[in-house]
């Protein structure tokens, strides 16, 4: 389990328990990255920050398979809401493209539904735009629908390398209080990468035009999470206050505090 996880997930535990934990820092600092990377950070209740051109489309790439999977928790056949946990899991293309042709308006509509001005499908999934304040908005939005819970499990349980052999561990999932994270990269893996994720209290997106060390250095330098989360009480806390922790059910149907989840390759 990885500490940064353990702390943000435990601070949580103790809020819920009425415990003085100080307040979240997640923001995008001032300032203007440039042309290379995009970023939003979004809050429960709505206020959010973002670099001057988080609002502007790039391409969607892997993070458009969330929205495709929305759409069909929602309303696709039964048979085709069980592939969703796989395809956003595993990052599958082939059960995007399977799921996309079934379901060529599930993109458009979703955006339309959640008022995304830069998410638009083009008629093919892998041919995307959307923006990382998209991104971002859609997954705060989501994370209290039961209905879309198939696709926050399958971002907390990624695997470590996606169907394709590209390593899934970069970006905003390495900012500190992250649960979940949805990665995206160009076909070329150097050209365009992105990044989606969510915590107890914000969703975070970046996209960046480079390769994954330039999209997390980027993610690193120009998100605020000083004093986030620290670990100023004991693992025996957190492990006590755990029964009152939201959970995911992982692929067997058991309930888990979300403390004990972590990608499984």
């Amino acid at each position: 389990m990885r500490v940064k996880r353990l702390a943000a997930v435990a601070a949580c535990l103790l809020m819920g328990l009425g415990a003085a934990v100080p307040a979240a820092a997640m923001d995008v600092l001032p300032g203007d990255p440039g042309e290379r990377t995009d970023l939003a950070v979004y809050h429960d209740g709505g206020r959010w920050t973002g670099s001057p051109g988080a609002k502007d489309p790039r391409p969607a790439l892997s993070l458009a398979k969330l929205y495709l999977g929305y759409w069909i928790l929602h309303n696709g056949k039964t048979e085709d809401k069980g592939k969703v946990w796989r395809m956003v899991r595993a990052s599958s293309d082939g059960l995007a493209v399977e799921l996309d042709r079934k379901y060529p308006e599930a993109i458009n509509e979703v955006a339309k539904e959640f008022g995304l001005t830069a998410t638009v499908s083009a008629g093919y999934w892998g041919r995307s735009s959307t923006s990382p304040y998209d991104m971002a908005k859609f997954i705060s939005l989501i994370k209290d629908d039961p209905v879309a819970e198939p696709v926050l499990r399958a971002m907390a349980n990624h695997t470590l390398v996606a169907e394709d052999g590209f390593k899934q561990d970069f970006g905003t999932d390495q900012l500190d209080g992250v649960i979940g994270t949805k990665f995206g990269w160009s076909d070329d893996r150097s050209g365009a990468v992105a990044s989606v994720s969510f915590g107890h209290d914000f969703a975070v997106a970046a996209m960046t035009y480079g390769d994954v060390d330039d999209h997390t250095e980027d993610v690193l330098e120009w998100i605020d999470q000083k004093e986030r989360f620290p670990l100023s009480f004991s693992a025996e806390d957190a492990l006590d206050a755990a029964a009152v922790m939201p959970v995911w059910l992982n692929a067997r149907g058991q309930k888990r505090p979300v403390p004990t989840m972590s990608p499984v390759g």
